[in-house]
């Protein structure tokens, strides 16, 4: 017969094995995202024991967990004197469990260092985007045949020992029925503690999780598989959408906005009703102010023919992106929507009543999407055209169109030329005002760039440190970074000097940061989440309008399509987000502020969601340095600001209650 205690033993071996490495694992996590700077502060020291202890706590709470039903049914099954089949389900248990944890938190270390957080909604953009070639990239990109030996190695060897001891029988055996009756009972006991977290509180979840006002010190407490079930729980209430509260909607409004509702008007412009302009907005892969901070005409030269419209236009660079993906950001300025899937969800037949699609379609505007990449992509295909948009053109599109694109084909789409190319062809062809949207996707791993395209001198050694394995790497990044403004430089440049140039705005902003960067937090928050926003307004156009340009200003994406519907369209109501035209100084003072899903900031300083009670304000136009205290007031703005995003898309999908 199987003597309990031998299994009790392979219990305990087992969790202070898997414990050893996810202690092992958070000190290299420590290491490699905390700077040297906060590790080796004394002021921060109580709060790294904090992080420990209570990354401790989740760690022993989630291996107790998987640990304990094959404990107790394998106490029950101990009766049974069949020892091969008890030890080798015991066995195979242990190697699956620890395949899956370790593999899951080592993940998480990868994915941090590309999100810069742990697992969260994102992730989930494995199965919502070309799965296929998610996974060539993220062989493409990391070290996954090593990790993946690594992984089967740490999971065989604990269930080798675990067979040997159950089979063997190594331990003492103990006749004594109280001794064998107390161990399981105090086994039975650790591990319900373990599992709680806590003893007087709730159970130890994501509400705990908070050691430090500095953020970075709160993203080391979850390990991978914490993490992971915080995105799932996330992903579910996500994606629900529910008929709202009017006098709640009122009210976040009045907090965050000052306002009863979110629909605005434009001035009224007689020369704008009378020569509406054309309208093409490009939003760019990775174009981020991480990378682009680096840029140096003559040694790093990341803008190429983009340079003269970058410090001839209004360029507004104290501007945050909304999101640290694509799709998310790609929903928040189309459809208005925080949530990222929402044309895949439940709501992918649903009409919305205000975006900017439909907006300038009110106004005799043809609309075009057009994207580098597949246009099933989330579903756009289908989604896009509910939304207002009378033409969608992608890859395949453009292939037929330019037959040589074929040859710049990735598993991402064709290079980004093509779809400028194309676009170019429908502004010129069309006899009526157009609303041309582009989508980019060259500046993307696994960074490769057309044949033909010869780079200027960069130097990837600015990225040492900062990004990438080796000069390799980071040359073939600095290279399609370059690329990609280049084609959107020499895009603009031929718009511009054709004959519709005189008559129409060209504007363009980066989806995202360059993901994967190492950051220096917190003096990078704003830095780290930033990317520029390109506008150029033809002179005989500015003639007619008044603007007030401040580089200095601080926007982000919410900005944009406030900012352009001002430049082209007269007497018009639109949706609006707390958006503000950028170019003028008469703005609503509620407006004043740049969200992004991790940080908020306005001329004063920047808030990190995960730490909304310190504000660091200031160092220059894009790092930040001492702290201060954030407001009662501004952090009930804040907190209503993110809830009414939620409200208003649940408004616009469900309505209101009855």
């Amino acid at each position: 017969m199987l003597s309990i205690e031998n299994l009790i033993i392979a219990f305990y071996f087992l969790f202070f094995y898997l414990l050893v490495i996810a202690l092992i694992h958070r000190e290299m996590m420590i290491k490699k995202f905390i700077t040297k700077d906060v590790r080796l502060n004394p002021a921060y020291q109580t709060q790294l024991k904090r992080l420990r202890f209570l990354g401790l706590r989740f760690d022993a709470k989630y291996i107790a967990i998987g640990l304990s039903i094959p404990f107790l049914i394998g106490s029950l099954l101990s009766l049974i004197d069949n020892l091969s089949l008890q030890a080798w389900t015991w066995s195979i248990y242990t190697f699956i469990f620890s395949f899956l944890f370790v593999g899951i938190i080592i993940g998480n270390y990868f994915y941090f260092k590309t999100y810069n957080n742990y697992y969260d909604i994102f992730m989930f953009g494995l199965a919502e985007d070309d799965t296929k070639a998610v996974l060539k990239n993220i062989y493409e990109d990391y070290p996954v045949v090593k990790t993946l030996l690594f992984v089967f190695i740490a999971a065989l060897l604990p269930s080798i020992f675990i067979y040997s001891t159950l089979v063997e029988q190594y331990f003492i055996y103990f006749s004594n029925k109280l001794v064998i009756s107390t161990l399981l009972f105090f086994t039975v006991i650790v591990i319900a503690l373990l599992a709680r977290g806590t003893i007087r509180s709730l159970p130890l979840g994501k509400a705990h999780a908070q050691v430090s006002t500095l953020g970075i010190l709160n993203k080391m407490v979850p390990n991978g598989i914490v993490a992971m079930e915080w995105a799932f729980k996330d992903r579910k209430l996500e994606i629900n959408f529910n008929p709202v509260d009017l006098n709640e909607g009122i009210e976040l409004m009045q907090t965050a906005l000052e306002k009863n509702s979110l629909l605005d008007k434009t001035d009224e412009n007689a020369y704008l009703e009378d020569n509406p302009p054309n309208v093409i907005f490009t939003l760019m892969e990775s174009l981020g102010n991480n990378c682009l901070i680096l840029d140096d005409p003559k040694t790093n030269d990341l803008l190429g023919k983009l340079r003269y419209f970058y410090d001839n236009s209004f360029t507004f660079k104290r501007f945050l992106a909304v999101s640290s993906g694509t799709a998310p950001t790609l929903a928040h300025i189309f459809f208005n929507s925080p949530i990222q899937n929402i044309s895949q969800s439940i709501a992918q037949q649903h009409k919305l009543a205000h975006t900017p699609f439909s907006t300038y379609k009110s106004k005799g505007y043809k609309t075009i999407f057009i994207t580098s990449g597949n246009i099933m992509w989330r579903n756009l295909g289908n989604y896009l055209p509910l939304q207002g948009v009378d033409e969608i053109y992608d890859q395949n599109n453009i292939i037929d169109t330019f037959p040589q694109a074929q040859e710049s084909m990735s598993y991402w789409g064709v290079a980004d030329e093509f779809a400028f190319a194309l676009a170019e062809k429908y502004l010129l062809e069309s006899k009526v005002p157009v609303f041309i949207s582009i989508l980019t996707i060259t500046n993307h791993p696994p960074y490769q760039v057309p044949k033909h395209y010869q780079a200027n001198t960069l130097s990837p050694s600015r990225l040492l440190k900062k990004f990438g394995k080796n000069n390799e790497e980071r040359e073939k990044s600095l290279k399609t970074f370059q690329y990609a403004s280049n084609a959107l430089g020499q895009f603009m440049q031929n718009i511009s000097q054709s004959a519709v140039g005189n008559n129409t705005i060209l504007a363009a902003a980066g989806d995202h940061q360059v993901r994967g960067f190492n950051e220096n937090l917190p003096e990078e928050y704003f830095l780290a989440n930033s990317v520029p926003f390109i506008l150029h307004i033809p002179n005989e156009l500015q003639n007619k309008l008044h603007i007030e340009y401040d580089k200095n200003i601080v926007g982000s994406h919410k900005d944009i399509m406030p900012t352009l519907y001002s430049l082209s369209l007269s007497n018009t109501e639109y949706w609006n987000l707390g958006g503000r035209n950028l170019l003028t100084k008469n703005n609503h003072k509620a407006y004043n502020f740049a969200y992004n899903e991790r940080v908020w900031a306005d001329n004063t300083g920047v808030v990190s969601h995960s730490e909304n009670t310190v504000k660091y304000l200031w160092k220059n136009d894009f790092l930040v340095s001492n702290m201060d205290i954030v407001s009662t007031e501004k952090k009930n703005k804040l907190e209503a600001y993110q809830k009414l995003l939620y409200w208003q898309i649940n408004y616009q999908v469900k309505g209101l209650k009855h």
